[in-house]
């Protein structure tokens, strides 16, 4: 007999579980009110007796604070079953596992664990847990998950998936594949938000398999665009505090994002999940901070608005060069070099009868060869000093102590960073292949093989408290910033990104050359794409072809291309769709422009015919729902119900990188894409025979 068979009864039962909850939750709130209570009696008592045994002092004050962790504990679980309110679960299976005796039992899954004290048993199991895993990767039938003493078989004879919302069960549908098309397609057909939300209603077999993944060492994701892939890896890491409890907490791990607006976007999942945000960093302050913030530095974000407006063949070559594997192989190379060629050893004069050879000095390098060269001069003076006070039977003065480690390091010439990052390029023949820009700023490229051999020099830091690190974007990172992670980091790492979606083609990374740098690692694909709908999704794959990407069947209006006559009938046309819409059901508008400088002059074009427009910049910190105005590069990792493309014209996209920019901006679209230009349209525009004449006239 099926428990709650009917969808009536489901609800009633609803109804029961909500009464639980808050019946649960009111007992708390006692709780809570007698651990104050008795905090308040404890103070009290140790203020009014001053002389009271020093033992019970420290008795009394070993029970305030345990009463005050435990104060702390009931609070953070009257937090938890305050969320489970609004959608206490959303799936629910029939089990019966395969031994004698044994009964069918109904497992309803949410968000969060809640366990009933009175009838002692998991009314709701947490996503996360090893039974919930069956939700998302078994069909009706024989089924099976892994306990911690091993893998439990039985049969699936129920799957349901609900829609509850404040408390209120909205429709119910019997499912006997993963997740229901009927859930699926409600989901995607939703509006975007102003941040990112959690997906554990909706979540695939092959996003399922990443996120319980505990195998990999290294897990390097590669998701078409709209393949969900930062979502997936952020409910990795909830499901990694779930299943590692103990071992790993929010505080270690570290989130590499490109951006401090994706960092924000991105920040609500986790606390949806239920776990405390995690530390976020980006490749550029990881670098800096290795060489102490001392050098100007040209960022990503400048060196892709370079490429974009104002490319020259030599800083192309140069960021090719310096982006390429053989690169790290030759600085690796060059190291050996300094090692046996950069110690000029001359003889020392100590004292009036003692000199220390040359020959003895340069001994004393090759001996210590196992620390950093920069370290041994400490070490080699201590080595030095100890022999000759052995053979000449003297005592060790401190001022001959730092002559001796002075004269040392005036031996070596690798003492200057940037020297001998400049030593490199004359050593490898490629002397134009350095540059400094104004006020002696350094390309981009240069600060991590900077970093590298400094590091190289120096020596490592101490053993990094990181236990788990993900990396975002993973294409827009060359090899030898991975090179500096590996060696930074030993901790397990979770990669992620899309080769299509690189904003410098000539400086990116794929999965093959990040497992090269690792040499290890698991490479997982996400190629369904979520986001967008049929029809746009055709429209980007006539930009970038991506034969791996398989669409999910939603469809939509088709794209639109506008032509108009000149700038000003854009602007005037851009205006007419922002009129349209706001009088829509859509919430956010993302008008991509190739470059800031570009999105910058639109705005301020726009603000005169129009207000509520908000300018997304790359010093821009927060994400806000609404009308944006914004660059490709800023857009990455963003989504918008729907998307405007300006200036689509033969001038504005040209080249290579031009192809990447838009290709990210149309991506961006999940229900309507509309890309306008005036003069020619751009040759990576494919106008399809499914498109309105009147799409294309000139307005």
């Amino acid at each position: 007999m099926i428990f709650n068979k009917t969808e009536e009864q489901e609800k009633q039962y609803l109804q029961q579980i909500l009464e639980i909850i808050n019946d649960t939750i009111n007992n708390t709130d006692k709780s809570v009110k007698e651990h104050v209570d008795t905090l308040q009696e404890h103070k009290d008592y140790l203020w009014s007796n001053k002389d009271i045994d020093p033992h019970e002092i420290r008795s009394m004050r070993e029970s305030i604070l345990n009463h005050f962790a435990l104060g702390e504990n009931v609070i953070d679980k009257r937090k938890r079953l305050s969320k489970i309110l609004d959608i206490p679960y959303f799936g629910r299976i029939d089990f019966c596992e395969k031994k004698e005796g044994k009964l069918t039992t109904p497992i309803y899954i949410g968000i969060h664990t809640f366990y009933d004290p009175l009838s002692r048993t998991n009314l709701i199991y947490d996503w996360r847990a090893p039974v919930s895993s069956m939700f998302y990767d078994h069909e009706l039938g024989e089924a099976s998950y892994i306990s911690p003493s091993g893998e439990v078989y039985g049969d699936m004879s129920l799957k349901r998936q609900y829609r509850i919302r404040k408390g209120r069960m909205e429709f119910m549908i019997e499912s006997s594949l993963t997740v229901h098309d009927d859930i699926l397609q409600k989901e995607l057909s939703a509006n975007a938000d102003d941040k990112m939300k959690n997906i554990v209603t909706t979540i695939q077999r092959e996003q399922n398999r990443i996120i319980r993944n505990e195998d990999a060492s290294i897990l390097i994701i590669q998701g078409v665009a709209g393949s969900g892939k930062t979502s997936i890896a952020l409910h990795r890491i909830a499901y990694l505090l779930y299943a590692l409890k103990g071992n790993i907490s929010s505080k270690d791990i570290l989130i590499i994002s490109p951006n401090k607006i994706f960092a924000d976007y991105i920040s609500n999942v986790l606390p949806e999940l239920g776990e405390e945000t995690v530390p976020e960093t980006s490749m550029e302050q990881i670098l800096s901070s290795i060489l102490y913030n001392k050098y100007k530095y040209q960022n990503f974000f400048e060196q892709v608005s370079e490429l974009l407006e104002r490319p020259t063949p030599d800083f192309i070559e140069r960021i090719q060069y310096k982006s390429s594997p053989d690169f790290v192989l030759q600085l690796d190379k060059f190291i050996l070099h300094i090692e046996n060629t950069y110690l000029h050893a001359t003889d020392v004069k100590l004292n009036r009868y003692i000199t220390i050879p040359a020959e003895f000095i340069k001994e004393q390098f090759r001996r210590f060869n196992r620390y950093p060269m920069r370290q041994r001069f400490e070490t080699m003076t201590e080595y030095i000093m100890e022999m000759m006070a052995i053979q000449y039977n003297f005592s060790v003065t401190t001022a001959e102590k730092t002559l001796l480690k002075k004269e040392i390091k005036k031996m070596f010439a690798g003492n200057n960073d940037l020297q001998v990052y400049k030593d490199f390029f004359e050593w490898a023949g490629k002397p134009k292949m350095f540059k400094t820009r104004k006020n002696h700023t350094l390309e981009y490229t240069d600060l991590a093989p900077l970093a590298y051999l400094h590091l190289a020099l120096e020596g490592y830091p101490p053993h990094s408290p990181v236990k788990h690190l993900l990396i975002d974007e993973m294409q827009d990172y060359p090899p030898i910033q991975y090179k500096i992670i590996q060696k930074l980091y030993s901790c397990r790492k979770t990669i992620l990104g899309d080769t299509c979606q690189s904003v410098n083609p000539y400086g990116s990374s794929t999965a093959e050359m990040i497992r090269k740098v690792f040499a290890t690692g698991e490479i997982m694909k996400l190629c369904k794409s979520y986001r967008s709908t049929f029809e746009i999704t055709a429209f980007t794959q006539n930009i970038r072809p991506n034969t791996d990407l398989e669409p999910v069947v939603r469809h939509g209006e088709h794209p639109r291309i506008l032509r108009f006559q000149n700038s000003e009938k854009e602007i005037d046309g851009i205006t007419e769709l922002i009129s349209l819409f706001r009088k829509s059901k859509y919430k956010s508008l993302g008008i991509i422009c190739k470059t800031e400088t570009q999105a910058r002059e639109i705005a301020d074009k726009l603000l005169k015919h129009t207000d509520n427009i908000y300018f997304l910049s790359s010093q821009s910190s927060a994400f806000v729902k609404g009308i944006i105005i914004t660059s490709s590069h800023m857009a990455k990792g963003l989504e918008f119900d729907e998307v405007i493309v300006p200036q689509a014209n033969n001038k504005n996209y040209c080249s290579e990188i031009d192809k990447s920019m838009l290709y990210v901006a149309v991506t961006r679209a999940m229900h309507k894409l509309t890309v306008t230009y005036w003069g020619k349209p751009c040759d990576f525009i494919y106008i399809s025979p499914t498109l309105k004449s009147s799409d294309l006239n000139p307005l």
